[in-house]
């Protein structure tokens, strides 16, 4: 009976440290569920709501005003817009190029695309694969320091971390951001 007793006590003590490891593991997950960029000195994107109050930024998934916060969780299902911001000096200086591109990259596994953006621009996939889709912007979108465009993603299945890459190039330079988000299962009926 004793052995039977330091044996069950055994595991659950096994459970509850192995429990604790993957809070803990699941925690370190989502904190590292941050942006990253790469801009130049004349091209950047504009970085998600990141930092005290969200002041870092208005990309990506935007701000919840349910929970004052960034956005960081999706769900399965629920369509979910997503804000690319293009950033320039205040010399505009892409302001007479041709042409803009933003290309979007992300996982088919994780999201769909609407292929037409809050502009009416309809994006093409020039590959043999999912997940990639170019817009192009001329004219007065390059004329402005600041200039944004939306686009509806509808995530497919839950993930701790799925991520969207914006890349923008204009006039020989290129600059990216890439956006965590968390997307949650579809909540079940009678919930």
């Amino acid at each position: 009976m004793k052995r039977k007793f330091v044996t069950v006590m055994a595991f659950t003590a096994l459970a509850l440290v192995l429990s604790s490891k993957l809070v803990q593991a699941q925690g370190q997950v989502l904190d590292t569920n941050e942006a990253f960029s790469s801009c130049t000195s004349q091209l950047c994107l504009d970085a998600p709501p990141e930092g005290p109050k969200g002041l870092d930024g208005s990309g990506g998934w935007g701000w919840s005003t349910a929970t004052n916060s960034p956005v960081s969780f999706l769900t399965v299902g629920k369509a979910a817009a997503f804000t690319v911001t293009v950033l320039q000096p205040a010399t505009l200086p892409f302001c007479n190029a041709s042409s803009l591109t933003i290309t979007l990259t992300y996982s088919s596994q994780d999201f769909t695309l609407n292929p037409t953006d809050s502009g009416g621009n309809t994006g093409t996939n020039s590959f043999d694969r999912g997940g990639v889709t170019t817009f192009t912007y001329s004219g007065s979108f390059l004329c402005h320091t600041d200039q944004s465009v939306a686009y509806t993603f509808t995530p497919q299945n839950p993930t701790a971390t799925a991520l969207v890459t914006a890349t923008v190039s204009v006039g020989g330079q290129q600059a990216s951001e890439t956006f965590p988000v968390t997307i949650l299962p579809k909540p079940g009926r009678g919930r």
